[in-house]
């Protein structure tokens, strides 16, 4: 393993420990410690996230295993991270459903990609989600800290939600939307495995 890939699987690494910390400290302890330990688990994740690239450049270590397994750990651990919301009933499960389905067609579309010898080229859409989904984490822990130092202006609902779910909102929109800006492009080759094979 290069050290690029030794970046990449360390999210894999810290998210369950995310998880375990903000689901634990939110369901089940009223000190604040857990946030804090919560935000720098998460600002790991995102520096990773921005190094491994880098690094794999930097040292001309670039491989095709990188290019998918890069995806593949943001997805691993941004869905870790969101699933620990909902078990906090932050967001509802349809809201993240919409983040769990698009990574599921974006995992099938490298795949079908690969089939064709293509490796599936990270998008400016992609590279923006992330950015969102980035933001809409810290901003879902301030929301939760806010609550938790008992600020009178945060409100445990909002318009009949967790306030935490209106910051998600628009990570989800267009994490939605990104997914038309990988398969469009793609028709031809979706067109070309769906085609029976004579």
């Amino acid at each position: 393993m290069n050290p690029a890939t030794i970046v990449t699987s360390s999210r894999v690494i810290i998210a369950p420990v995310f998880a375990y910390f903000f689901i634990t400290g939110f369901t089940r302890t009223h000190s604040v410690v857990w946030i804090w330990i919560c935000a720098a688990l998460a600002l790991l994740i995102e520096i990773t996230d921005i190094l491994d690239g880098r690094i794999a450049r930097a040292r001309h270590q670039v491989t095709d295993f990188g290019k998918v397994f890069d995806p593949v750990a943001d997805s691993l651990s941004r869905q870790t991270v969101f699933i620990s919301f909902l078990v906090a009933g932050i967001i509802p499960w349809w809201l993240y459903l919409v983040f769990f389905y698009r990574d599921a067609v974006l995992q099938l579309l490298r795949i079908i990609c690969a089939s064709g010898g293509l490796v599936l080229a990270a998008r400016q859409s992609g590279k923006a989600k992330a950015v969102l989904q980035g933001m809409g984490t810290f901003g879902v822990l301030i929301v939760v800290a806010l609550q938790r130092y008992h600020v009178a202006w945060m409100p445990s609902q909002l318009w009949g939600f967790h306030p935490g779910f209106w910051v998600m909102v628009i990570p989800a929109v267009f994490t939605l939307l990104s997914v038309a800006d990988y398969v469009v492009p793609n028709v031809g080759m979706i067109k070309k495995m769906m085609e029976i094979k004579r």
